[in-house]
């Protein structure tokens, strides 16, 4: 069996949790000093184009960054990216793990083995772990992404299916196409099934049929694809002189996530590593990511609450509804992806709200308090006002969602452009070679349609809104560039400009909110 890492470069999306940034804070939290995300070295094991690399490049310049990545063809087209922009900050490399020389690589603030671990042999994965432990700094992190027993024996039915389906077919394509059918076959074929795993393999079906060719290759028709309890990885680091901090996912380390019947029943499990152990097995977990930290490190098992109010932060949400800040009624806030998250305490809704009007502004604790307490009050919440303490509670669990991000560094930016707006040399330079998202100041994939990637190419700064909406009108009007919905079929000459100025517009503010432009 090959791989297609050559045939197929790997979906070139930044990963927002393996950011140093992210992890910077997620380490302060725990009682390590990390180094700032400002001025940091990040090494990424398996760097691919470097889609994750390269922006992180971009928005943190005083910082270094190696990427290291066998395919010398996907490492051709990241190293492309790098001369055209140009950035002197970032190496992408070809190399064998195998290979790498510790000693010459030198100390590192920030590891990241995203999508690796658990799809080479176990030599490499030693070499992981190796590599981590002499090249992290003394309050380093490293992070490591891998699936997970018990969950993924479920996935792995599919993988099964997809390797007896495709045994006898060559090439990437053909592979691709391949089991693309026998995803289809076997989605027809359990229509009204009513067993919770055959309701399971059902939804994992349509997330493949909709996930980008190279995830559906690279994870389930890959040479390797191993999985491990949390217990056995743990064991590996730990022979390494390793140890786990956290997840990326933080609620996952709180049984409160659980039903009340199951913290009772894990109730007397005093040893926490244990106890994550046990949490996989009641939520058949099949996927973690874990921060791991050199051995000789003090930790602090405890989340220190006062180092976490010293955050600044951001959220990309938006409100559903009625904002109800005089009482705890609850609210939904939605994720760009109308995920909905429900918030109770008016403080909270507040300060999301704040967020909401300011993103990618990033205030401080005092501030988002301040600007909450005074709207709850001017909105007959008075009783709520003063509850810092419970709007520290909620926003924890917030940001241990991933709802609210937090930073050690604050973010001026605000959502607004000039007469004549302009986008980062790296989005337009993302959209020119056909990426299908560029990222975002937050280190989160904008997807693209062909009328934003054009929009965004064109936006250089030597254009007045006005004049884009022109010169996206005729390139629409001749053919060269379809609108979404393509509407242009179905209204006449003036409102199609109309339709074309809205959508500028809208895209504007949404390139804004995401830091896009400068």
């Amino acid at each position: 069996m090959v791989d297609f890492y050559d045939e197929l470069a790997y979906e070139t999306n930044p990963f927002p949790e393996t950011h140093p940034g992210n992890l910077a804070t997620l380490g302060r939290l725990f009682g390590i000093p990390t180094a700032s995300p400002q001025q940091c070295r990040v090494l990424e094991l398996g760097s691919a184009t470097g889609g994750n690399l390269i922006p992180m490049a971009w928005h943190l310049p005083h910082s270094e960054f190696v990427g290291v990545e066998l395919s010398g063809a996907q490492v051709a087209i990241g190293q492309r990216i790098v001369e055209q922009l140009p950035l002197q900050n970032i190496r992408l490399e070809v190399g064998d793990i195998l290979e790498i020389d510790p000693a010459a690589l030198g100390q590192f603030d920030y590891i990241i083995a995203h999508g690796v671990y658990s799809w080479v042999p176990a030599v490499v994965r030693e070499k992981i772990l190796a590599v981590a432990r002499e090249c992290l700094t003394p309050h380093g992190l490293a992070y490591i992404s891998y699936n997970l027993l018990p969950g993924w024996r479920m996935r792995g039915s599919l993988r099964d299916l997809l390797l007896h389906a495709t045994r006898e077919v060559t090439g990437a394509a053909a592979k691709y196409h391949t089991a693309i059918a026998a995803l289809e076959r076997l989605q027809q074929a359990l229509v009204g099934a009513e067993a919770d795993s055959q309701r399971y393999v059902q939804k994992e079906i349509t997330y493949l049929l909709g996930s980008h060719p190279s995830y559906l290759l690279h994870e389930y028709l890959a040479g390797e694809n191993n999985a491990f309890l949390f217990s056995e990885f743990l064991a590996d680091a730990q022979r390494h002189e390793l140890q786990y901090v956290c997840e990326t996912d933080l609620h996952t380390l709180f049984d409160t996530t659980l039903s009340g019947v199951a913290q009772a029943a894990l109730g007397d499990i005093e040893d926490p590593l244990q106890h994550e152990q046990w949490m996989d097995f009641v939520r058949m977990r099949a996927f973690r990511k874990s921060v791991l930290c050199r051995a000789d490190v003090p930790l602090e098992r405890a989340v220190d609450v006062d180092v976490f109010t010293e955050f600044f932060y951001s959220a990309d949400l938006r409100l559903k509804g009625k904002a109800n800040l005089s009482n705890t009624k609850p609210v939904a806030f939605l994720t760009p992806d109308n995920t909905e998250l429900t918030v109770t305490h008016p403080l909270s809704k507040a300060a999301l709200l704040y967020l909401q009007e300011v993103h990618p502004y990033t205030p401080d604790f005092n501030e988002l308090y301040a600007h909450a307490a005074e709207r709850v009050r001017d909105a007959g919440g008075k009783q709520f006002a003063n509850a810092r303490s419970e709007l520290v509670s909620e926003w924890f669990s917030l940001y241990s969602y991933r709802a609210v991000y937090g930073h050690l560094h604050p973010c001026l930016i605000k959502p607004e452009w000039s007469e004549r707006p302009e986008v980062s040399a790296l989005a337009r330079l993302q959209a020119a070679e056909g990426w299908q998202s560029v990222a975002s100041i937050r280190h989160q994939a904008l997807s693209l349609d062909n009328f934003s990637s054009r929009l965004l190419q064109a936006l250089d700064g030597t254009h007045t809104v006005p004049e884009l909406t022109q010169l996206l009108c005729e390139e629409v009007t001749a053919g060269a560039l379809p609108i979404p919905g393509d509407k242009q079929a179905q209204v006449s000459a003036k409102g199609l400009e109309k339709e074309i100025a809205a959508n500028v517009k809208h895209l504007l503010s949404v390139f804004a909110r995401h830091g896009l432009l400068v």
